[in-house]
């Protein structure tokens, strides 16, 4: 049955494709309303218009041939085009089902843009890993390859193959044993996965790493599908490799002293002649016998030492470790380690063990002195500062008194007198950001006072006096820095009190110091994170690891940095921008989405639930779509930042004359008192001395200008610890 005409134009204006009326030119003559988030212009601005003028660039002449190969035989193509999209600065993919009747040309289309950023992927990752795909087909005996499987053989894309001509490619000696592979596969199905050599059509060796698998049908090979990889700086460098086993061999006879090669089988070990030497081992004997070896082992060490040799040679793997002490030529015992490689059977048992015996004897020695030391030191540390902690120069703790201890295994789960820790990563959070900077002075061998103010488990404020004190070796080099924090909470209390008396007098004084500090602080903190790490990573830090979150943290400063210039240099433009606004009618759900997918990955940072409703009558609206989309992401981005645990719901609903768009969250809320002034410009919630969110206060202020210069509205709903909710309410027609 049919379509009736009103069944037909609800669905064509419902439905997700795109879909256009052209004449022979490529002029449109109709859309429907889909097309106006393609071609972001609302439709009678589009009507009349050549496609044309929205096709990329590079599209224009493919749209043409195709325009004239429909005209000349009445088929349906479909064909594949990229649109430049003004609402998103984005490109957009678009699939075309074409057909032509009667002069014009009918244009019925999906949004493939993923499908198409996916297929772009497949072809780059292709190419950095120099592997192509190919298939074959046995009924026309010809060979598919993709680009890069022709790149690989030097051939020109395209190139006609059958599988006889393919087969030459192969070295002479290789064809037998390659077409055994191939008359497996076709006649009873076997896969085969090989490693050989091609010479391509230019002569070149190259290794590759050949997959076949067959598809059947009916107990019948129909097709088969492969690959091909390019795997010759691979084969080259094992075979190097196996070049230089000999000269590893004859390096390896030079090993000397403390050189042990032991027989497990017959329990006779080889010591050379140094070793021997050494230990005061008969030097007549190369080989001496291992219960003779066991009897210089100290008494107290022996069972143990015994215990670990078992399991060492048990154990996964092939490495051997062991230490003991040893009697020496003096009478004397000496602590050693024992490090070695073993060889096993085809049972995986060790029958041979090949090693250095290394004398340790010193560093036991110096690691009782540093213990005891360490036992004095951390006496002086536990009745002295509240909170004191020693880091070497890489930042990590070596150690700490028993309450910062606490803090940390209670706050973090990490035990840094087990573990190595960096200090930075289990710091209460507003100690991060100067962090760099004063440790970074204390290397430089200056001694570097702060205060800083800190939130306890308890939800008190603390405030402590922080001292960072360069600690110099015997070579008047800095080893390491030792961090000291005084509370000197009640006398910042008594200093509060006192400023408090006098804020009503002062309050005008008040918000132009909090609006300098705001900003002082918003530029001058990641400044200082961008200088300080990055002499870091110029000058002094070569771990990978630490150089990897250094420039992450260089990357977070950055951003912040710019995202409070530009909250700045808008809030200052308002008047400018009102002046020079452009409506447009816009499809308010496609805008909210937008917004919404930008901050998809910071919610999932924080594994919240993050979810959207749209309206399902595609609300549109005669809007300015920048300062809108700057309107809707300023109150996303809050509901995810003061949003630690729980979800945030963004919300599209049509009403007769307006949209209503919601913003909720599950956050720590607004107080009453701060509620009524949320939308000033330089106010949070927390702000000045006891803020604890970073940010400038100047989103929700501009956030709610620009709703009004759009003609809408802009309401909070709020409860401490309870969570936000925001609604927008702007008119379809200004």
């Amino acid at each position: 049955m049919a379509f009736t005409a009103d069944e037909f134009e609800f669905l064509k204006e419902k439905t997700l494709l795109f879909l256009i009326v052209l004449d022979d030119k490529g002029n449109i003559c109709r859309i429907n309303k889909r097309c106006e988030i393609l071609f972001s212009l609302p439709k009678d601005k589009i009507i009349e218009e050549s496609i044309y003028t929205f096709l990329l660039d590079e599209d224009e002449s493919e749209f043409k041939e195709t325009v004239s190969q429909l005209s000349k035989n009445n088929k349906q193509l479909s064909k594949t085009f990229g649109f430049a999209t003004l609402i998103s600065d984005a490109i957009l993919y678009v699939k075309f089902d074409l057909v032509y009747h009667n002069n014009k040309i009918y244009a019925s289309g999906i949004d493939v843009t993923q499908e198409n950023e996916e297929h772009n992927f497949l072809k780059t990752l292709s190419k950095l890993t120099k592997t192509g795909t190919w298939h074959y087909e046995p009924t026309h005996d010809r060979v598919y390859f993709s680009d890069e499987c022709y790149h690989l053989h030097d051939l020109e894309p395209g190139t006609s193959l059958s599988m006889t001509e393919a087969l030459f490619y192969y070295p002479e000696a290789s064809r037998a044993r390659i077409k055994d592979y191939w008359d497996n596969l076709l006649n009873h199905g076997v896969a085969y996965d090989y490693i050989d050599q091609i010479i391509t059509k230019k002569g070149v060796r190259k290794w590759i790493h050949v997959i076949g698998e067959a598809i059947k049908h009916n107990n019948k090979v129909i097709f088969v599908n492969g690959s091909f990889s390019d795997i010759t700086d691979q084969q080259n460098y094992i075979e190097q490799l196996q070049y230089n086993e000999e000269t590893k061999k004859l390096a390896l006879k030079g090993i000397r002293s403390g050189l042990f090669d032991h027989l497990i089988e017959t329990n006779m070990v080889f010591y050379s002649l140094d070793f021997r030497k050494m230990l005061g081992l008969p030097l007549k004997e190369d080989f001496v016998p291992e219960k003779i070896f066991r009897k210089m082992i100290h008494p107290d060490d022996l069972d143990k030492a015994i215990e670990r040799h078992h399991q060492n040679l048990k154990k996964v793997g092939y490495h051997y470790f062991n230490y003991y002490r040893l009697k020496h030529l003096d009478g004397g015992y000496r602590h050693y380690e024992v490090y070695g490689y073993r060889k096993k059977n085809e049972k995986g048992e060790t029958i041979r063990m090949i090693g250095n015996l290394i004398d340790i004897h010193q560093k036991k020695l110096n690691e009782r002195t540093i213990a005891e030391n360490q036992s004095r030191l951390l006496a002086m540390v536990n009745n002295g500062f509240a909170y004191t902690v020693l880091l070497n120069t890489s930042g990590e703790i070596l150690m700490a008194d028993e309450d910062s201890l606490k803090i940390i295994k209670r706050d973090f789960n990490v035990d840094p007198t087990i573990e190595p820790t960096l200090f930075i990563e289990v710091m209460p959070l507003n100690f991060k950001t100067t962090f760099f900077h004063e440790f970074n002075e204390a290397l430089k061998g200056q001694t570097v006072t702060k205060e800083i103010e800190r939130i306890t488990h308890k939800g008190s404020i603390q405030w402590l006096e922080s001292k960072y004190t360069p600690i110099k070796g015997q070579e008047n080099n800095i080893n390491s820095v030792l961090v000291s924090f005084h509370d000197i909470t009640e006398q910042k209390l008594a200093e509060l009190a006192i400023k408090q008396a006098h804020l009503k007098e002062q309050e005008l004084s008040s918000l132009k110091s909090n609006i300098l500090s705001n900003f002082s602080h918003e530029i001058r903190t990641p400044l200082n994170g961008i200088i300080t790490i990055s002499n870091l990573l110029l000058l002094e830090e070569e771990n990978p690891r630490d150089r990897k979150k250094l420039a992450a943290y260089l990357n977070e400063s950055k951003e912040r940095l710019l995202a409070t210039i530009n909250n700045l240099s808008h809030y200052s433009e308002i008047e400018t921008i009102q002046k020079n606004l452009t409506y447009v009618e816009t499809d308010i759900n496609y805008t909210v989405e937008t917004s919404f997918r930008e901050y998809r990955h910071f919610a999932n940072s924080k594994n919240l639930e993050y979810i959207l409703e749209l309206d399902e009558s595609c609300p549109s609206a005669i809007i300015d779509v920048d300062i809108f989309h700057t309107a809707i992401n300023n109150i996303i981005h809050n509901a995810i930042k003061y949003t630690t645990k729980g979800k945030v719901a963004v919300n599209v609903k049509a009403k007769k004359r307006s949209i209503r768009i919601s913003i909720k969250d599950s956050g720590i809320g607004i107080g009453k008192d701060n509620l009524k002034k949320i939308f000033d410009p330089f106010i949070q919630e927390s702000i000045g001395l006891s803020r604890k969110y970073e940010g400038t206060g100047i989103g929700l202020s501009l956030s709610k200008r620009y709703i009004e210069i759009l003609g809408g509205k802009i309401k909070v709903i709020s409860k401490l610890e309870r969570g936000t909710k925001f609604i927008i309410t702007i008119p379809k027609k200004i």
